[in-house]
């Protein structure tokens, strides 16, 4: 049974969900990082010259979506290493 979106949004920190769009190399991944209060943001991760880049960029002055979108940027390395079709994690 696949998750509901209302169960990934955590209480704190973020749940973030990486799932990879076709076979290309580099990998491209659609990503949605759920936030507390239901927030959500949603967009791509790709590879330029070896280096994670999401698109687009988060808007204004939200601190927690610019931790978020930190914490996805890091989590890219372990998708650059081992390309996978779907990963989800969670960081506090």
């Amino acid at each position: 049974m696949e998750p509901s979106s209302r169960d990934l949004h955590p209480r704190t920190g973020a749940r973030f969900a990486f799932e990879r769009q076709g076979e290309d190399a580099p990998p491209t991944y659609r990503v949605t990082i759920y936030l507390p209060e239901g927030q959500t943001w949603t967009g791509a991760l790709t590879w330029i010259d070896a280096r994670a880049t999401l698109e687009p960029a988060p808007a204004g002055t939200d601190a927690t979506l610019d931790w978020a979108h930190a914490e996805a940027l890091k989590l890219a390395r372990v998708l650059h290493r081992d390309p996978r079709p779907y990963m989800l994690r969670w960081r506090g």
